[in-house]
């Protein structure tokens, strides 16, 4: 369970500010022209969520470029639904780092 968390959990800091934005941007996709708005600010919001995914939350280059890139194409959307999948990976994405920090370390 903690592995398949760590899997398709996303940074919660990650989750956060995507939801945030993906609300803000929803006004404006009401009228048709946010869309073009929405699709640049998803664009630019890919890079910072694969940097924290990787060195934040430890996932793998590859993972990490592939949760930025599917974090942007929710976020270029024109609904706020799609933040309820980045929300519910981004909870996900909370467990397992509390569990991460209750467990002792490994020993070596």
């Amino acid at each position: 369970m903690k592995k398949f968390l760590q899997t398709i959990g996303l940074d919660p800091l990650v989750a956060f500010t995507v939801v945030a934005i993906d609300f803000m941007l929803f006004a404006p996709d009401s009228t048709g022209v946010g869309w073009v708005i929405s699709c640049i600010v998803a664009l630019l919001l890919v890079f910072p969520c694969i940097l924290m995914q990787r060195f934040s939350f430890g996932d793998k280059w590859a993972v990490a470029i592939a949760k930025g890139i599917i974090v942007g194409i929710l976020t270029a959307i024109p609904t706020p639904l799609p933040s309820i999948a980045t929300f519910a990976v981004g909870l996900a994405g909370l467990v397992s780092q509390i569990n991460r920090k209750q467990l002792p370390p490994p020993v070596k």
